[in-house]
């Protein structure tokens, strides 16, 4: 009789998980709201992929999704299991996928080339293949 009211319990909560993830993914901040209200537990659940709802508002670039789910207590640096990837690099991410790429990752790939260190260049090259067309933090062309 435990495991029918656990399993039964556990269908309810995973629908309102499942619920929790798509108002993330749309940026439904009510909705979201709404269901750490009524479902808190289900707030660091993951998807198959080992992401909470906390990457998917974060590679989405809902933001005030993202505050509220913090402030509920979604594990900030949680990694997922396909990448290794906290919601801080899903938001990154997010941003890549439009061309943009962290400061640091700018300025480290000029300084290798201007040193002639071909050895970084072509490190950075290999890892973000779209910085062939970038340019660095002043607009300059590589």
């Amino acid at each position: 009789m435990a495991k029918m009211i656990a399993a039964a319990s556990a269908g309810t909560h995973m629908g309102e998980f499942e619920k929790l993830i798509e108002a993330a993914k749309q940026g439904a901040v009510e909705d979201v709201g709404a269901i750490v209200h009524s479902h808190l537990e289900v707030i660091n659940h993951r998807t198959k992929p080992g992401a909470t709802a906390l990457h998917y508002a974060a590679f989405g670039g809902h933001r005030l999704v993202a505050q509220l789910l913090i402030q509920h207590g979604s594990e900030i640096n949680a990694l997922d299991d396909q990448f290794g990837a906290t919601p801080a690099g899903w938001a990154i991410e997010y941003l890549r996928e439009m061309g943009g790429f962290l400061g640091i990752e700018l300025s480290d790939l000029a300084h290798a080339i201007g040193r002639g260190d071909v050895e970084w260049t072509t490190r950075f090259l290999k890892r973000f293949p779209d910085l062939r067309r970038g340019s660095d933090t002043q607009g300059i062309s590589f």
